[in-house]
């Protein structure tokens, strides 16, 4: 039984396929299902992209909107909102796995906003992405840590049901904020949100955007901070970023994490990864004798190993046996 439990939900597969270009459309989240994810989450909805789409429009009709622009900006912000909705009541209807609703946006009260529309229009759950760049020398790692627990109750207190925070790793006291993130109630944890890369094109002279793919070997920070903290708290932890294959899954269990989300894997290799990982998740439990999930998650987590001060490494060392 590979089925697990995150977010209060009941997944028949810990993998879940993550906010991206494969969960825009009802065709590929059927596929999804198909292949055996335990859930799907719906592509992020960016407020950030809708502005700026709605300002291209106005300055594309300013001739003829006049002085409505206002009003018109209004309008297409929630024809966007209403898209998102309507894809949601369609995956409602179409799959059988919990649908998750995911919202990216840059105001509090438009995320509160969203997510509230969500719940009610039947998401099993929501998932906030939470990703501030402090490039602001004034304020101190304290105010940057006190303004995400600062949105994460507020968002608590106003949306009932599965809640989740997609966050960075970027904080003064990262421990501390998700032992406080978990004192508030949210239901889930996802490590990590990985950002937009910067990048630049030497021959333009242009910034341009670096790889939106993850490599295979990026999950190691999410290991970590999972091993670290999933036996400290009551909030169930998610890996996400570098997850390529069945055994990063597992070693993801083994630390602590309920579920995984996968994008990247899927992008490259389709939807049968799914199957795959599934398959070998169930055959490596067969080989070491555990009947289900609850068995071995969290096996490997610092509360549950006599050296686990090794998940507190942070430099290479010489070392035989270890």
């Amino acid at each position: 039984m590979i089925s697990t439990e995150y977010m209060g939900l009941e997944l028949k597969s810990p993998v879940i396929v993550s906010s991206g270009p494969l969960t825009q459309n009802i065709v590929s989240l059927k596929k999804a299902e198909d292949a055996g994810a335990g859930a799907v989450v719906l592509k992020s909805i960016f407020e950030e992209q809708i502005e700026a789409d709605v300002s291209k429009e106005i300055e594309s009709n300013e001739e003829y909107l006049g002085h409505s622009g206002a009003d018109y900006a209004a309008f297409s912000r929630d024809r966007y909102i209403d898209r998102y909705m309507k894809l949601l009541s369609e995956a409602k209807k179409e799959l059988s796995i919990p649908v998750i609703a995911s919202v990216s946006a840059k105001t509090m009260d438009n995320w509160i906003e969203y997510a509230e529309r969500f719940v009610k229009c039947g998401a099993d759950g929501i998932e906030l992405n939470y990703y501030p760049i402090s490039s602001d020398a004034g304020v101190t790692g304290a105010e940057v840590d006190k303004r995400l627990l600062s949105f994460a109750e507020r968002a608590r207190k106003a949306i009932d049901g599965p809640l989740s925070i997609k966050m960075g790793y970027k904080y003064s006291s990262l421990a501390n904020v998700i032992k406080e993130i978990d004192r508030i109630g949210i239901d889930g944890i996802v490590l990590f949100n990985r950002l937009f890369r910067p990048d630049i094109d030497i021959d333009t002279l242009s910034f341009t955007s670096g790889s939106p793919v993850s490599g295979e070997s990026e999950y190691g920070e999410a290991l970590r901070w999972i091993g670290l903290m999933s036996g400290e708290i009551k909030a169930g932890m998610c890996g996400n970023t570098g997850i390529h294959d069945g055994a990063t899954v597992v070693k993801m269990m083994l630390s602590g994490a309920k579920a995984v989300e996968i994008c990247t894997a899927v992008v490259q290799k389709g939807f049968g990864v799914i199957g795959e990982m599934n398959r070998f998740i169930g055959s490596w439990m067969e080989r070491h004798g555990y009947s289900s999930a609850s068995d071995f998650i969290g096996l490997l987590s610092q509360e549950h190993i006599e050296d686990g001060w090794k998940w507190e490494r942070t430099q290479f060392l010489k070392t035989i046996g270890q």
